[in-house]
C-alpha cells in the first residue's frame, strides 16, 4: 500500500512528512519566496511609478487608504491559507478521497467568502475612510484607487485560492512561474496606465487587478491540465457539514487573525493621518520597504505551516519539532543581513521607492527602518511559531495573540503616538511583538504533542 501510494504521488507535489526537515522546507521555500518578492512586485511598481509621475500628493492618496485595502485582502488571503491547512492534512495523510471531497467543499466556500467581502467592501469604504481622518486634499484619489481593488477583489481571492492549493501539496514552482507572467504583465499595463495614458490612480487599480486576473486564470489551467491530485468528481461535490465546519473554522481563524492585525493597523493609521501629508508618505515608503524585508521571516513561517500541515496528518510531530528549530535559526541570519543592509543602504532605498527629494519624507521614513528591524529577531519568532501551531490545527491561540495586537496598537495610537508623535509610530510594533513572542512561545512549548514529541526524542536519546 505504501509503495502505492509514493507511485500515485506526482512530479507537481512535495510530500514533506519524509527526508532531512531542512531541505525539504527550504525546497519548498526557495520558489515561495520568490513568488512573494513577486507580489511585492505589484505594490512596489505601484508606488515607484505613481510616486514618480504623479508626485507626492499621490503616494499620500496611496497610504491614506492602503490599509483599508489590506483589511479586506486580508480577510481573503488568510480564508485561502486556512482552507490549504487543511488541504495538506489530508494530503500528508495520504487520503485521497478526503483530499478530493476538501477541495470541492473549499470551493463552494470560497464563492460565498469572496461575494461576502466584495460587498462589505464597497459599502464600507467610504465611512472607513472619514473614520481615518483621510485629508480632504487626497480624499477623492484614494477613494478612486481604492473602490476599484475591493470591487476587483475576487481575482485576488481567487488566485490565492489556487495557489493555496498547490502549495498544500508541496507545489510551489508553478505558482511562481505564473506571478512571473503577471508581474510582467503589471508592470506594463502601469506603464500604460499611469504613464502614457491619463488615468492616474485608477489606472494603477486597474493594472494591478488585470495582473491578478490573468495569474488566477493560468493557475486555473495549470491545475486542470497538470494536477489531477487536485480534480474532484461529481461524487465528491456533495456538502459536507463536517467538512464545511473543519475548513471554514480553519479559514475563519485565519482571516479573522490577519484582520485583527489590519484593524489595529488601520487605527495606528488613523493616527499617522493626523500628523500631516509628509508624515503619511513617509510611513507609506517604510512600511513598503519594511514589507519587503518581512518577505523572508513570513515566506519561512507558510513553509512551516504547509511543513507542520503535512507533518500533522502523518503524526510526525518530532518533525516538526526538528523543523521549527532549524528555520528559526536560519530566520536570525537572515535578519542580522536585512539590518545591516538598512543600516548601510536606507536613505537609498527610500529615495529609489518614493521618488521623492523631500528631506522630511526620506529621514522619517528612515527613522522608523532603523528603529523597527533591530526587533525583527523578535518577529521571526512570533510569525515562524505562530504559523507552525496553525499547520497542527491550532485555532485560539494565533487570534488570542491577534487580539493582544490589536489592544496594543489602540494603547499606542491613543497615548504613544499623542506624547511622542512619529517616535510612537516607531515604538509601537516593537513592543507588541517583545509581548506576543512570550505569549507564542509558552503556548507552543505546552502543546500536548509537542511536550510528547521532546519526551519521546529525550527517551530515544538516553537509550541511545
Amino acid at each position: 500500500m505504501t509503495s502505492q501510494r509514493t507511485a500515485d504521488r506526482r512530479v507537481s507535489a512535495i510530500d514533506m512528512t519524509i527526508g532531512n526537515e531542512l531541505r525539504t522546507i527550504v525546497a519548498f521555500a526557495v520558489p515561495l519566496l520568490l513568488s512573494n518578492i513577486l507580489q511585492q512586485c505589484y505594490s512596489l511598481t505601484d508606488v515607484a511609478i505613481i510616486g514618480h509621475e504623479l508626485g507626492d500628493d499621490a503616494l499620500t492618496a496611496i497610504g491614506a487608504v492602503t490599509t483599508i485595502v489590506d483589511l479586506y485582502n486580508s480577510l481573503v488571503i488568510g480564508m485561502s491559507n486556512g482552507f490549504s491547512v487543511i488541504i495538506a492534512k489530508f494530503y500528508g495523510a495520504h487520503d485521497p478521497a478526503k483530499l478530493r471531497q476538501a477541495v470541492a467543499n473549499t470551493c463552494f466556500l470560497a464563492v460565498i467568502w469572496g461575494i461576502v467581502i466584495m460587498f462589505a467592501g464597497i459599502f464600507t469604504l467610504n465611512p472607513m475612510m472619514k473614520l481615518l481622518n483621510t485629508p480632504e486634499t487626497v480624499y477623492d484619489a484614494g477613494y478612486s484607487y481604492a473602490i476599484i481593488m475591493i470591487s476587483l477583489i475576487g481575482f485576488s481571492f481567487l488566485y490565492n485560492i489556487l495557489s493555496g492549493l498547490l502549495r498544500a501539496i508541496g507545489n510551489s514552482k508553478a505558482p511562481l512561474y505564473f506571478l512571473l507572467v503577471s508581474v510582467i504583465t503589471n508592470i506594463a499595463l502601469d506603464l500604460l496606465f499611469v504613464v502614457v495614458l491619463p488615468y492616474g490612480l485608477p489606472g494603477a487599480a486597474i493594472a494591478t487587478v488585470m495582473s491578478q486576473a490573468l495569474s488566477s486564470f493560468i493557475c486555473l489551467f495549470y491545475i486542470v491540465k497538470k494536477v489531477p491530485e487536485l480534480h474532484f468528481r461529481r461524487k465528491d461535490m456533495k456538502l459536507d457539514r463536517n467538512m464545511l465546519g473543519e475548513l471554514f473554522s480553519a479559514g475563519f481563524s485565519f482571516a479573522l487573525m490577519y484582520s485583527v492585525v489590519n484593524v489595529g493597523t488601520i487605527v495606528l493609521q488613523g493616527a499617522i493621518n493626523g500628523l500631516g501629508s509628509a508624515i503619511i508618505a513617509a510611513h507609506t515608503t517604510a512600511r513598503k520597504i519594511s514589507s519587503l524585508c518581512m518577505m523572508v521571516l513570513s515566506t519561512l513561517a507558510n513553509s512551516m505551516a504547509t511543513f507542520a500541515g503535512q507533518n500533522h496528518g502523518a503524526g510526525r510531530y518530532d518533525r516538526i519539532r526538528r523543523g521549527l528549530k532549524q528555520i528559526l535559526i536560519i530566520s536570525m541570519a537572515v535578519s542580522t543581513v536585512e539590518i545591516i543592509a538598512i543600516y548601510l543602504a536606507g536613505g537609498l532605498l527610500v529615495r529609489g521607492i518614493s521618488g521623492s527629494s523631500n528631506p522630511e519624507i526620506i529621514n522619517t521614513a528612515v527613522f522608523y527602518l532603523k528603529f523597527d528591524l533591530p526587533f525583527y529577531y523578535v518577529l521571526a519568532i512570533i510569525l515562524i511559531t505562530r504559523a507552525t501551531l496553525q499547520g497542527m490545527g491550532s485555532k485560539i491561540a494565533p487570534i488570542a495573540a491577534s487580539i493582544m495586537e490589536l489592544f496594543l496598537k489602540i494603547f499606542t495610537a491613543g497615548f504613544l503616538v499623542r506624547k511622542f508623535a512619529y517616535t510612537g509610530v516607531a515604538m509601537c510594533e516593537p513592543i507588541i511583538w517583545t509581548v506576543c513572542a512570550v505569549y507564542i512561545l509558552i503556548v507552543f512549548f505546552m502543546n500536548k504533542n509537542i511536550r510528547l514529541s521532546s519526551s519521546s526524542l529525550h527517551a530515544d536519546s538516553t537509550r541511545s
